[in-house]
């Protein structure tokens, strides 16, 4: 028993130290191994990305390309302390090292074989799901992480009868209009409310612009003539009214809301009011019990809304995939330009022409973008 405990681990250095060159060779065969099914994996995690939707990758992918990575680096280590100890071999050996090494590096061949023997995946990634798609009751709407926040926190305030006046603030084309008019639609859906009444405010709209428009939505034919006669009719209307809720659109500068004639919700009369603007400072000077902001897609987001309006299929070119990206990019992920921009250039099927855009609105020529695919054409002939 003595001896083979003793000559046992004696056998194994000596075949460790023996078999040492062609232990290499193997790592460097399986390194080969690794890379080209590292390269294949990275090509169909790109495929995956630039599919019609947003394709989330599966964990079990990017867990693999990390340990992929790891290993072919330990590959590099280890060569190199056999480089640097390649003299040595012919002429003085050190069987101890060699015994190490040889053991470290098949360790190493083992478990490369099981990453290259994990590598098949049975799918890439899956398409993603974007948030909140269910409450929009358009076609064609999408609802980004922000705006569906927006949204439900907006529902939220609607249902508490504290609160009567709802601010929802966001810069230009982020796409508050589009977010209060479905909360309107929601709202009717629900019969939350008896009216909705949408107005649009805007820059230079005034008080009794306001009230006319309000008072059609009333069928309410005034009798007086004065800004403050109106405002006491709009106000006892109103006041008679049960559940009313005005959305006030657009809105630039501060308004008193009793000068038009609308009186806040109480005791179950009056109105809720929900206005928006491009500043938080509009919201609290409108002295807004709720204020909602909405911020600007993501950037995959921003990318599947424009390849949706843009029409860019499956069957478009990768060529043109990769330009149309950078041209989704500079719409900073406003809705409104990506919508306007992408149905703008959906007629454009060369490279060319979409090149021709971006380079435009690199220069910031936004208003420049429509004909672009016989612009490229023309300087292409």
């Amino acid at each position: 028993m003595m001896v083979n405990y003793l000559v046992k681990p004696i056998k194994q250095s000596i075949r460790y130290s023996f078999r040492f060159r062609k232990i290499v060779q193997e790592l460097h065969e399986q390194q080969k191994n690794l890379k080209r099914e590292q390269t294949r994996a990275k090509e169909d995690v790109k495929e995956a990305e630039l599919q019609i939707q947003t394709q989330v990758i599966e964990d079990y992918v990017d867990e693999w390309l990390t340990n992929a990575e790891n290993a072919l680096n330990d590959v590099q280590s280890l060569v190199h302390r056999v480089e640097e100890n390649k003299r040595c071999f012919g002429l003085c050996p050190t069987w101890c090292w060699r015994y190490r090494l040889s053991k470290e590096i098949e360790n190493k061949i083992v478990y490369i074989s099981k990453l290259v023997e994990d590598s098949h995946f049975k799918r890439i990634g899956h398409r993603a799901e974007l948030p909140g798609l269910e409450f929009f009751t358009s076609k064609h709407i999408l609802a980004s992480k922000s705006s569906t926040a927006a949204f439900n926190k907006i529902m939220e305030a609607l249902k508490d009868d504290k609160v009567n006046m709802i601010g929802v603030w966001g810069m230009g084309g982020v796409g508050k209009t589009t977010l209060v008019i479905e909360v309107g639609k929601k709202t009717k859906e629900l019969r939350c409310f008896h009216k909705v009444i949408e107005v649009v405010v805007s820059q230079t709209s005034i008080i009794e612009n306001i009230q006319h428009k309000i008072a059609d939505f009333l069928n309410l034919k005034f009798e007086k003539t004065t800004k403050e006669g109106k405002a006491e009719e709009l106000w006892l209307r109103l006041k008679k009214e049960e559940k009313v809720l005005i959305i006030l659109d657009d809105m630039w500068n501060e308004v008193q809301l009793n000068e038009i004639g609308l009186p806040l919700n109480e005791n179950g009369n009056g109105c809720k009011i929900i206005l928006t603007t491009r500043r938080m400072t509009g919201c609290e000077s409108m002295e807004c019990q709720v204020i909602v902001p909405v911020d600007v897609l993501d950037n995959d987001e921003a990318w599947t809304l424009f390849r949706m309006k843009a029409y860019l299929d499956e069957r478009v070119s990768r060529d043109i995939i990769e330009t149309a990206k950078e041209v989704a990019k500079e719409c900073k992920g406003l809705p409104v330009a990506i919508v306007t921009l992408a149905k703008a250039l959906k007629g454009t099927k060369t490279v060319k022409g979409w090149e021709v855009a971006r380079k435009k609105l690199e220069r910031s020529r936004l208003m420049e973008v429509g004909n672009i695919e016989e612009e490229g054409e023309e300087k292409n002939a």
